[in-house]
This record gives structure tokens, C-alpha cells and sequence, in this order.
């Protein structure tokens, strides 16, 4: 079992999409993928969906639930947010991978740069950065580039994920039986997966 924690101090920036996208291109990879979420707000409801999802908010659970699949052959993706250092320490510990996503926001780099720094001096070493709601305009994309993603360590980030505004369903409840998401978003979640799995390899053959 491989533990992937998407964490941020900013609201806004892609956690939860990116998590329930990361599950649901584990699934379509045939990979076992349970996501635990543990932000503050309260889970959405989900029905039929092709991955396991845990109302994990109670680090009791979180624990209890990741001792019971530790030796699954699969992989389990923690969803957080909010500015909670004791649960920052326990992911540097329990990981092994942390992926903070960064939008083209000033804030949004700065406040990444400040938690891989905290994220750091609790010990966490396989920190990555994920450059998320990434443009497909040329010149967008460039400027985006020039003038926020650059101020990231360019050798911690693991891949891009464009916009794609379909893949905001994934974070809403299922109001009836899960439906297979468009194209473009399962597309998506298999070039999320794959990213994800050579950053994995990577830290592995390190």
C-alpha cells in the first residue's frame, strides 16, 4: 500500500478534485484506491463509485483505517486542508508522498512554498508540488509560468493538470447511482494516475 497525502493551507487550490481524481484513475488503472478525507467539512455522499471513500475526519478512524489496508496492494490517497500542524507531523511520518497543489495565484505559491518549509522541518522529505488548473492558451500558459510557477523549485514538481470543468462533479454528491464521468475527466484522472505512480517510483529507486 502507497500513502499519498494532497494537503494545502489554501482553500481553493484543487484538494478534494484532485484527490477524488487521483482515486478514480487508481480505479481505472485496476489499482485498489481508498481516499480518506479529513478536512474540516463534512464528506460528500457517494454512491457506486468505482473507489473506497472514508469519512477519516476523526484521526482515530484515519489510523484505524489505514492499519486495516496497510498491506493491501493499492493505494491510499488522504484528503486535507486547513492549517493543522499536529496533523502536518503525522503525515510527514505515516506518507509516502505529499503533493501540495499550486494554482497560478500569488498566494497560492507563497503559501505552498511556506507549508513544504513546515512540511520540511517536521522531517517529511518526499514533498512534491502539482500545478493545477493549468491553461491550454499558449500564451496564458507562458505567462502563468513566468510570472508564479517559476518561483516553485522546478525539480519538486511532478506534473501539470489542465482545466477541465467537468471534473468539478467529482467533488459533488451522487445524487443517484455513480455515472461514468466524461471522457476529458477520465482521461484526466489516468494522466493524474500515472503522474503520481512515476513520482512514487521514483522516491523508490532514490
Amino acid at each position: 500500500m502507497k500513502g499519498v497525502a494532497i494537503v494545502s493551507t489554501k482553500g481553493g487550490v484543487g484538494k478534494t478534485t484532485l484527490s477524488h481524481l487521483l482515486a478514480l484513475g487508481g480505479a481505472w488503472k485496476n489499482v485498489p484506491s481508498y481516499l480518506m478525507h479529513t478536512d474540516d467539512r463534512a464528506p460528500i455522499a457517494v454512491n457506486g463509485r468505482p473507489y473506497a471513500y472514508y469519512d477519516a475526519r476523526d484521526p482515530q478512524t484515519l489510523s484505524t483505517l489505514m492499519s486495516a489496508i496497510v498491506n493491501d496492494d493499492g493505494l491510499c490517497i488522504i484528503d486535507s486542508g486547513g492549517n493543522r500542524p499536529d496533523f502536518d507531523r503525522w503525515i510527514a511520518d505515516s506518507v509516502d508522498l505529499v503533493l501540495i497543489p499550486v494554482t497560478p495565484d500569488p498566494e497560492a505559491v507563497d503559501l505552498a512554498l511556506e507549508h513544504m518549509t513546515r512540511l520540511s522541518n517536521y522531517r517529511s522529505h518526499n514533498i512534491r508540488f502539482v500545478l493545477n488548473t493549468v491553461s491550454s492558451n499558449k500564451h496564458e500558459k507562458l505567462r502563468d509560468s513566468a510570472e508564479y510557477f517559476n518561483l516553485l523549485p522546478s525539480e519538486l514538481i511532478i506534473g501539470e493538470i489542465g482545466r477541465v470543468a467537468a471534473v468539478k462533479r467529482l467533488r459533488e454528491t451522487d445524487k443517484t447511482p455513480f455515472v461514468t464521468p466524461p471522457t476529458n475527466v477520465n482521461n484526466l484522472s489516468r494522466k493524474f494516475y500515472n503522474i503520481v505512480s512515476d513520482a512514487l517510483q521514483s522516491i523508490s529507486n532514490d
